[in-house]
């Protein structure tokens, strides 16, 4: 995996880009960073993002739930969690401890304080007590980890039995074609499956959402960047670049965006 430092310093200088993305049409900035599920009606980065929060939720627990976030970042689905699930708690585990410090800024900021916990920790090594949880999350942060049998390992440890897990990310089966690479450790989705029962899990659902991400995403940033003073910085052109090779691998089938749903097997009823 990269190191807490490549980590930080790759999101640090990407963030500012990214919240004025997402936040061009939104009421208040947003604190999500991921691509989104641009549906049908969508046209802002920030509906986006919220979309595809409504559709996590519909995948967890509800009423009380204890839930973890793996690669939480700056706190965003954390936070969206928390505000549409008002009895959840969440802890948020991420690597790099200036991105732990904006999370605890962000749900100070939006209210959410007091139901979330930043922990400091390696996503293949979670500092986390066994079946301590309901449900897990990891939203577009797997591609980071060199090590998924260790994280799907970690995830299941750590969620109770009958606890549920939503993982969505990058999936590529042609990483040879991907123009960025450092850093990031693409698998297929063939490969995500079984590495998830592998782990223990029973896979409850899958669903490939890329048609609905990089294509409208891609529009959105060329927009963007082309109302932007001098076209904006190396970031934005950075960003054109890498969402159109996604958008034309998704094209010829070698890209998706997976959205995982597992379930930890219930215990064991005990003999009598």
């Amino acid at each position: 995996m990269n190191s807490a430092h490549e980590v930080s310093d790759f999101y640090a200088q990407n963030r500012d880009y990214w919240i004025a993305l997402g936040s061009k049409a939104a009421a208040a900035p947003t604190v999500m960073l991921n691509f989104g599920y641009w549906s049908d009606g969508v046209n802002h980065l920030y509906e986006a993002q919220q979309s595809l929060v409504h559709r996590i939720i519909a995948s967890i627990p509800k009423d009380g739930a204890q839930g973890v976030e793996v690669g939480c970042g700056i706190g965003g689905i954390s936070i969206n969690v928390l505000k549409q699930l008002p009895n959840a708690r969440m802890t948020g585990v991420d690597i790099a401890e200036g991105q732990l410090a904006l999370a605890q800024a962000n749900a100070k900021a939006h209210g959410v304080l007091d139901r979330f916990q930043a922990q400091q920790g390696n996503s293949m090594a979670l500092p986390l007590q066994d079946n301590a949880f309901d449900f897990g999350l990891c939203i577009e942060s797997s591609f980071h980890y060199d090590d998924k049998p260790s994280f799907f390992g970690e995830i299941f440890r750590t969620l109770r039995p009958g606890g549920y897990a939503v993982v969505a990310d990058i999936t590529c089966s042609r990483v040879e074609g991907v123009r960025f690479r450092q850093g990031n450790y693409y698998e297929s989705a063939e490969t995500y499956h079984a590495l998830i029962r592998d782990a223990g899990f029973e896979l409850v659902s899958t669903e490939d959402i890329g048609p609905q991400v990089y294509g409208p995403l891609y529009h959105h940033v060329h927009e963007f960047n082309a109302g932007q003073p001098g076209n904006r910085s190396r970031i934005s052109k950075y960003w054109s670049l890498v969402l159109n090779n996604y958008r034309e691998l998704a094209q010829d089938g070698d890209m998706g965006y997976h959205i995982f749903v597992l379930k930890k097997p219930e215990a064991p009823a005990p003999s009598r």
